[in-house]
């Protein structure tokens, strides 16, 4: 590619430049308002406490958060940018220290508002525009909270401990480096994972299968250390959550995170076990018909039935397809999209040390988000850029909910980047009047289907067996055993399961970031499909429905925005209903 035609990369001097006067300047007054902020602490143990007064504070607590994730964002931004750079990594960890200085300097604050009787709490809510789901939320954490000594004592060891396991897990796993010997001709070159990963939609069954015996010859022999990554964060997950705490299990304190009920839960993870073996199951044997192979080995899972056309796909003309799919919908959603890339923050080239996968940041409400992948011109790289730039569009319409809210919690964080893949696949298929390439999107569809509901649901249920099983005492070899349990639960007699894949775990990033997050991908994929279906019977009016349910960000609980924009109880036969779509999607190969 020439310069004009490579993907683009951001600018985050937008944010900050590396070691400039404006960011010492920040941090410096960062520090000096949190210093400040006990102040209030006073105030707050005077009853007479004004609704007004309590206004103030929460303002300045708003404009505390905002710089915070200002400096926090561009430090995370920076490293996500280059694992490598020593110096980043230096000051991220110096970042996350500055954070937990942070939340210890307020936390007096939360203690209070959790603990304050509930006549005059109800009174202060009254008068908390902006804020009144964030301070309710921060009620419903009052059984689990420790003493002020105590969560002080976590957030500062949070740092130097779990935040910096998971720092290094991402250090470590961003400087593997993989042989392309199994390439034809057997090249000796090396590659990234992102650049790896290219080959697991190789239309070369033995391109597909050195790819995936690559990648797992890199993470096996490192499989002992990240595996004791792994143990220490599940353990520390437990010990304070569990034991200190007092959550019923390690799952329920993602489930209070996400303001849904064990119960809740518990039913999408049971409805997803029982339906994704069957409906997938069915999936995967006409898609090995359509290979001509008897059945599907693991290698096979993402093989394409035919191949691209044309090969690669410029960034630019990608773009333009992402954007008439969003603009043939609603023009405000292709509109909020098209500002990622114009006010160039879309991070889009293979770097070598870029973290792997993709994101979509949003730093400040009300602001452009800041989109990272790696942009290889195949069409999982389409729909991944539709994906991000979805999420960017939610975030962009929940911009008025304020600091504390505007975040979707998980359960929805997913509904407008899986719902613009949904148009990007629409508008794909509309126009394909060849049979096998009509059939080869479908599959791609299955196979995003597949890689968002089934994989997750049983990624969910391997991470429950898994931290249990770390509470006796189990080793990396063990869990790596439990994986391909979990794996023959999946496929049954649908796949073959190399023995190579019980390593898979280790290079799942999210089983290190965020413990139990990965259920969320298959609430958000339930639901979108649910929500197609009411798109097909409402046609145009539905784009209010949609944007109603975006706009309120993290304002509200899942359940409650979803029932003010007319979508059912999600009860099991709600996500059985999206497992019907994906039934229909089957039957339409």
């Amino acid at each position: 590619m020439t310069a004009e035609t490579l993907p683009p990369n951001w600018d985050l001097s937008q944010l900050y430049v590396f070691g400039s006067p404006e960011l010492e300047r920040d941090m410096k007054a960062l520090d000096e308002a949190a210093a400040g902020f006990p102040r209030w602490r006073e105030r707050l143990a005077d009853p007479g406490l004004s609704p007004e007064e309590f206004a103030g504070l929460l303002d300045e607590l708003a404009r505390l958060q905002e710089s915070l994730e200002k400096v926090m964002g561009y430090a995370e931004l920076a490293f996500s940018e280059d694992t490598g750079d020593q110096r980043i990594t230096s000051f991220l960890g110096v970042i996350e220290e500055r954070a937990a200085g942070f939340a210890n300097a307020t936390l007096f604050f939360e203690i209070w508002w959790k603990d304050l009787p509930e006549d005059r709490a109800q009174g202060y809510l009254r008068t908390a525009a902006g804020h009144r789901y964030f301070l309710k939320r921060l009620r419903d954490y009052r059984p689990f909270t420790l003493s002020e000594p105590e969560e002080k004592v976590v957030n500062l060891k949070d740092v130097t401990g779990v935040q910096a396991l998971v720092t290094l897990y991402d250090s470590l796993t961003g400087r593997y480096r993989f042989c392309t010997g199994f390439l034809p001709g057997g090249s000796r070159g090396e590659v990234g994972r992102e650049e790896l990963s290219v080959y697991y939609r190789s239309p070369d069954p033995a391109v597909r299968r050195g790819a995936y015996r690559e990648l797992f010859r890199v993470y096996s022999a490192e499989g002992p250390v990240l595996g004791q990554i792994f143990q220490s964060l599940a353990r520390s997950w437990r010990l304070e959550h569990v034991a200190l705490r007092g959550y019923r299990s390690p799952q329920s304190v993602r489930n209070l995170r996400n303001d849904l009920s064990d119960e809740a839960v518990d039913s999408l993870l049971r409805v997803a076990g029982e339906e994704a073996p069957r409906v997938f199951g069915r999936y995967f044997a006409r898609k090995a018909a359509l290979l001509k192979l008897p059945r599907l080995s693991r290698y096979d899972l993402y093989a394409p039935v035919a191949e691209e056309a044309g090969g690669s796909t410029a960034f630019a003309e990608a773009a333009a397809e992402v954007d008439a799919a969003f603009r043939g919908f609603s023009p405000r959603m292709a509109d909020l999209a098209a500002r990622v890339a114009a006010e160039r923050r879309l991070s889009a080239r293979v770097l070598p040390r870029k973290r792997s996968g993709a994101f979509c940041a949003s730093v400040l409400p009300g602001e452009t988000p800041w989109v990272l992948m790696s942009y290889k011109g195949g069409l999982q790289d389409l729909f991944t850029l539709a994906h991000e730039l979805g999420h960017a569009v939610h975030s962009q319409l929940a911009g008025g909910e304020g600091v504390f809210q505007f975040q979707a919690a998980l359960p929805l964080a997913e509904t407008a980047s899986t719902f613009a893949e949904m148009l990007l696949a629409q508008r794909l298929l509309g126009r394909e009047t060849d049979p096998l390439r009509r059939s080869s999107l479908l599959c791609h569809v299955l196979d995003d289907a597949y890689a968002t509901v089934g994989r997750q649901a049983f990624f969910a249920l391997f991470e429950v067996e898994a931290h249990a099983m770390i509470e006796r005492g189990a080793t990396p070899d063990e869990l790596s055993e439990a994986y391909m349990a979990n794996l023959a639960r999946q496929f049954g007699d649908t796949m073959d399961i190399p023995p190579e894949f019980r390593w898979e775990w280790a290079a799942i990033p999210h089983f290190f970031h965020a413990p139990f997050y990965v259920y969320a991908y298959t609430f958000g994929q339930l639901l979108v499909f649910s929500l197609w279906r009411l798109f097909e019977r409402e046609g145009a009016p539905f784009e209010g429905r949609l944007l109603k349910i975006l706009a309120k960000g993290g304002g509200a609980s899942a359940a409650d925005i979803l029932a003010s924009a007319g979508v059912g109880p999600l009860d099991d036969g709600f996500w059985r209903g999206g497992f019907r779509v994906i039934g229909e999607f089957v039957d339409a190969l």
